[in-house]
């Protein structure tokens, strides 16, 4: 970096009526490669004796200003809670409690189990996969591996076959860590994972035998507890994240520093009511971003204890909330629709729930959830590879029911029209979510897929694939995914909106749009889009498809209703409750139970 002197000049302004002070930056220090301000920057002054401290006003400055920790990251995070926290109790789950001192102290002995086991096998830092239920062991083992050096890759445990095959060669696994309850779909695949040089089971019986195969867990543990000197930098590589797979192939997106912006998550959380007397009721995987960003790394920067389920599960809900009584929970869409369709109880209103965090609440469902719960609810939104956050802090109190917030204070985020020009607000102007981040975070595919969801343009905006718009106070509300908005006879359809009437009918459960191609007929000269409708009916009901199709024709525009009507006994669906349409859309193509849909255009059921 270049010294050189300069000088402060106060210069009246505003006609004389007061002073500004300049500082003058030599141009040999400002020209240096290493200046970190851009024109027009906007930073932060401070005063220390007889020296200025000028810093940059953005997250990352603010957390070395406010709390010391320069060149921020998980390991470090850890260390200097275990010291300034050591006693206080931030995990429980089931009848087990856990203090910052025992979380980092079990994440050290998985470091140099790790790093020994690294050493043995004469590979630096590999990747490292970790296949298991939700559980105390599965956050020493990432922050274990983390702490090693080695690159942590969550997985799917809902995946299998075809696609686990996938995301263990494309994240180039070599040591894998899996649950007992996962090994049958694992060895289905073996022979098709050569890069793999050691599996550990987790939770395994008894009567278990290990072998060269398949070592147990507990022989990574060391029994050093002091933490590895292991210099991890903010942008080191230390996770590939996976999609669910809901479109297609799931897709590796690399992350270097997660503290960042899950801090900056937390900050609006604490505008909301996060605060340290709440207690957070986390259901949701740890194996996807949405837990460890939203949940687990803020709960550690602000000392709030999280309460972890082993998994979503209706019946268990309430009996945790009472067992320990927490303020606060997290959800998918799903999970809220299956608490409603829950029989009412004395609880749904005497419990310790104050509001609700999470994603894929539409606005029926938040009506009916806050009315039969009293439980203000705060919908979020993040592309599905983690790009962009919005999180809606004022809920349906602040009249923004239906929206999934504004922009974390760290992000850009505009509409834009199919050539990239920005739209005005108003529900009129439908248009791609793009996001830009303000520091110079970037985002990577571990490995470019065959078929990618964004693009970033030369200027640094991200192209979301998204769609929705924003109000006049800038809050964005979500329309759906690309491939859920059809253009049909020149109007636009959008496959949530045809969702949600469906879901609204007293006789439905759960429903999904796909659009398949048509080519079902014999007399079909030409395969055109069309939509079908799957839903599962609530027990006991005699609607039909054609009363169904009625009650669309009432309440959407007629180019709205499918033409393809099937009921299912259950739709298969993902961790986030997200429904895995391309495995529904197989079907069709494999032309496997078409005799059960409704032609609605025939009004007749498919030969």
């Amino acid at each position: 970096m270049e010294f050189g002197k300069s000088k402060i000049v106060i210069k009246p302004s505003g006609k004389g009526k007061y002073n500004t002070t300049w500082i003058y930056v030599p141009s040999k220090v400002a020209k240096d490669s290493s200046f970190p301000f851009k024109n027009d920057e906007e930073v932060l002054i401070e005063i220390k004796n007889d020296t200025i401290l000028i810093s940059k006003n953005n997250l990352r400055s603010r957390m070395i200003k406010e709390y010391g920790i320069d060149n921020i990251t998980l390991p470090k995070l850890l260390r200097k809670k275990a010291i300034e926290n050591s006693d206080q109790i931030i995990l429980f789950y089931k009848d087990e409690q856990f203090c910052f001192k025992d979380i980092n102290e079990q994440s050290n002995q998985f470091a140099w189990g790790i790093l020994n086991l690294v050493a043995k096998l004469n590979v630096k830092n590999p990747n490292i996969s970790v296949m298991m239920s939700n559980c105390p062991d599965f956050l020493f083992c990432w922050f274990g591996i983390i702490k090693s050096g080695c690159v942590f890759v969550p997985i799917n445990t809902a995946l299998k076959g075809e696609y686990l095959i996938h995301v263990l060669n494309d994240s180039d696994t070599k040591i894998l860590i899996i649950d007992y309850d996962f090994i049958k779909q694992f060895e289905e695949i073996r022979p098709k994972l050569s890069k793999i040089r050691r599996i550990f089971v987790h939770n395994a019986p008894d009567n278990f035998e290990f072998n060269d195969d398949y070592l147990d867990f507990q022989s990574i543990k060391n029994s050093n507890r002091e933490n590895p000197m292991i210099n991890i930098f903010d942008e080191d590589p230390i996770q590939i994240m996976y999609t669910e797979g809901i479109t297609g192939k799931p897709k590796g997106v690399l992350y270097r520093n997660m503290v960042l912006p899950a801090i900056d998550i937390g900050y609006r959380l604490m505008n909301i009511g996060l605060t340290r007397e709440t207690k957070i009721y986390c259901p949701m995987p740890l194996f996807q971003g949405v837990a460890q960003f939203y949940v687990i790394i803020p709960s550690i920067f602000f000392n709030i204890p999280v309460v972890l389920a082993e998994k979503f599960n209706v019946k268990k809900f309430w009996e945790d909330i009472r067992t320990h009584n927490p303020t606060i929970f997290t959800y998918f869409g799903g999970y809220l629709l299956f608490l409603l369709h829950n029989n009412p109880s004395k609880f749904d209103r005497n419990h310790p729930i104050k509001w609700a965090y999470g994603f894929g609440a539409s606005i029926e469902l938040w009506k009916g959830f806050e009315n039969r719960f009293g439980i203000r609810l705060h919908d979020c939104w993040s592309q599905m590879e983690g790009v962009g956050i919005t999180i809606n802090s004022l809920g349906s109190k602040g009249g923004k029911m239906g929206s999934v917030g504004k922009p974390l204070d760290s992000l850009y985020l505009k509409i834009v029209d199919s050539i990239g020009n920005e739209l005005p607000s108003g529900a009129d102007n439908i248009g791609e979510i793009i996001v830009k981040p303000k520091n110079n975070s970037k985002f990577e595919y571990y490995k470019q897929p065959e078929v990618i969801d964004v693009r970033i343009n030369d200027d640094g905006w991200i192209f979301t694939g998204d769609y929705g718009y924003v109000d006049d106070d800038n809050f964005l509300f979500f329309m759906g995914k690309k491939n859920e908005i059809l253009l049909k006879a020149g109007e636009k359809i959008y496959l949530r909106e045809i969702e949600r009437m469906v879901n609204s009918h007293p006789s439905i459960y759960l429903s999904t749009c796909i659009p398949i191609l048509n080519n079902s007929r014999k007399n079909d000269s030409v395969s055109k889009i069309e939509v079908i409708l799957y839903a599962v009916k609530e027990k006991n009901s005699s609607l039909t498809p054609k009363k169904l199709s009625d009650f669309l024709y009432h309440n959407l525009a007629y180019y709205h209703v499918p033409r393809y009507f099937g009921f299912l006994e259950n739709l298969p669906i993902g961790p986030s409750t997200e429904y895995f349409k391309n495995e529904i859309r197989n079907e069709w193509e494999n032309n496997l139970g078409k005799r059960r849909i409704w032609d609605n255009q025939i009004q007749d059921y498919l030969d």
